[in-house]
């Protein structure tokens, strides 16, 4: 969910001014990172939150800078074991490796690095937080 201006907002239509929220961070995302030509859907969502009770200056929202993804879902973590089980030692030369086998610049090995980081510190809380859970039904079971 993207980030939004701390604002008191309207219990009222709250649904439909979150998803509204959400939007214009969306296109003004487009608009100020990307250079596109949506400032006239940008004024019709102001007046619309307005119309529902937005409380605040809708340009005070946050725009949404999406980057785009390299990997397919899980593609990144299959890669890191892969390279790993032939012998890769650390984080850099794991992303050194994957940098080489997809023929990409070498100048994205250090952003690479960062993204192996996360990518097991998620698989390690996840794996943390599925053997609490398999302890806790066995306890409960047993």
């Amino acid at each position: 969910m993207p980030r939004v201006a701390p604002i008191v907002r309207s219990t009222r239509y709250e649904h439909a001014i979150n998803t509204l929220v959400a939007k214009r961070s969306e296109i003004s995302g487009l608009i100020r990172f990307k250079g596109a030509d949506l400032v006239d859907q940008l004024q019709h969502i102001d007046a619309v939150l307005l119309i529902l009770g937005y409380k605040g200056d809708p340009s005070l929202i946050v725009p949404l800078r999406r980057t785009p993804s390299r990997f397919r879902k899980g593609e990144l973590y299959r890669l890191i074991l892969k390279h790993e089980a032939e012998g890769s030692a650390s984080n850099r030369e794991t992303a050194t490796r994957i940098v080489l086998a997809r023929g990409w610049d070498a100048a994205l090995v250090k952003p690479l690095v960062n993204n192996i980081k996360t990518a097991k510190g998620w698989r390690h809380r996840r794996e943390k937080r599925e053997n609490l859970l398999s302890r806790k039904t066995a306890l409960q079971i047993g």
